[in-house]
């Protein structure tokens, strides 16, 4: 009896310690489980079959928590509004999701070094016709046909001009009557192309006044004729239609953005009010279907759907730059483990893994 009080005396702080001692590591450790929130957005954050994240941005975490031997669990959100909600009440302790840098999120949040800058572009379908439809279209366009019958009114008018001079004193060169009136306008077409076959020439002063001051203007005339006609009938004409906002604004047609993003901001801030749509992916179907004429998003984000739908033959980007956004990861406000992420996403940037990485998702190319 005395045995057994003895050793129960001896071990039972021992067992409650061990008990106790396992209780903490437990506790320690749930408190150290990291709350990461997550949307589907490829290629930052892409959900598989089998309902596990990864992607650019998702891989880049994945490096920083390896590096500081963090613990932690995805919590996914269906809207980014409510991840961003999720951070502002740190119900979560980070978005794998990058978002662009903006003066509200950095007055709300804690904001990492940008890991990656990109800029808007606009996706627009291709012309499905073949060029020589496209040329024939553009020559019988509305613009070119104006252009046109306006050259050939002036024509008109200082070959009747000249001849309506010339037909008292020069008979010879400009007969009467409407034959003389197509004797002008055969020797005003002559001058303005430069062909200068020289059968019919003004013999007065006032006819060589009118010719000289006719030549003069022809030079500006036939410059001017031949460079619209090079920007009418180009094959391409992406590039002449969306250089700038003011471009987009003239668009007969609406234009779609992905809802509460930087796209969306910049449009309204340019009096444009574009259609919403929850993700690229429904702006591309739609953009196909004809219900809206361009989607304006991020050109790398948009160069790797199409390319992951193989859609290269179908929509294309244009060249033109709009609004630079600064990708970042968010936290909440005086986050405690801020400036040790922040420094890793520093060094892990800097390295021929992020380089490949971005090489992978077809990111490499973020102009």
């Amino acid at each position: 009896m005395k045995l057994y009080l003895l050793l129960l005396f001896t071990f039972s702080p021992i067992l409650l310690f061990s008990q106790n001692s396992g209780t903490e590591r437990r506790t320690i450790l749930e408190n150290h489980i990291l709350r990461v929130g997550v949307r589907e957005d490829p290629p930052f954050v892409i959900k598989g079959i089998d309902g596990t994240f990864y992607g650019l941005s998702i891989d880049l975490w994945h490096m920083v928590a390896e590096d500081l031997h963090l613990v932690y669990e995805f919590v996914e959100y269906e809207h980014m509004p409510g991840l961003i909600l999720g951070l502002s009440r740190k119900q979560i302790d980070i978005s794998a999701n990058p978002m662009p840098v903006s003066s509200t999120r950095i007055r709300q949040l804690d904001v990492t070094y940008p890991f990656m800058t990109t800029s808007l572009g606009v996706v627009v379908l291709k012309d499905k016709q073949d060029q020589l439809t496209i040329f024939f279209s553009n020559l019988f366009s509305v613009g070119f046909m104006k252009l046109f019958f306006t050259l050939i009114i002036i024509v008109f008018l200082f070959g009747t001009l000249v001849w309506w001079v010339e037909k008292k004193y020069n008979a010879k060169d400009f007969r009467d009557g409407i034959e003389g009136i197509m004797d002008g306008i055969w020797w005003s077409t002559v001058t303005i192309t430069t062909v200068g076959y020289g059968d019919k020439t003004p013999k007065t002063t006032i006819g060589r006044v009118i010719s000289m001051v006719w030549m003069f203007v022809a030079i500006s005339l036939i410059s001017s004729f031949t460079a619209t006609i090079t920007s009418t009938l180009t094959l391409n004409q992406l590039e002449a239609k969306i250089k700038s906002v003011s471009d987009l604004r003239k668009m007969k047609g609406n234009i779609g953005v992905t809802a509460h993003s930087g796209a969306e901001s910049y449009l309204l801030k340019h009096q444009i009010n574009p259609s919403t749509f929850s993700n690229p992916e429904d702006g591309l179907l739609a953009l196909e279907s004809g219900k809206i004429i361009a989607f304006v998003h991020d050109k790398p984000i948009m160069r790797y759907i199409i390319k992951e739908r193989s859609g290269e033959d179908l929509f294309e980007i244009s060249q033109a730059n709009f609004k630079q956004n600064y990708y970042s990861l968010f936290m909440p406000r005086n986050s405690k483990l801020y400036k040790k992420i922040n420094s890793e996403i520093v060094d892990n940037i800097d390295k021929d893994s992020w380089h490949r990485l971005l090489k992978k998702y077809n990111m490499d190319e973020i102009n």
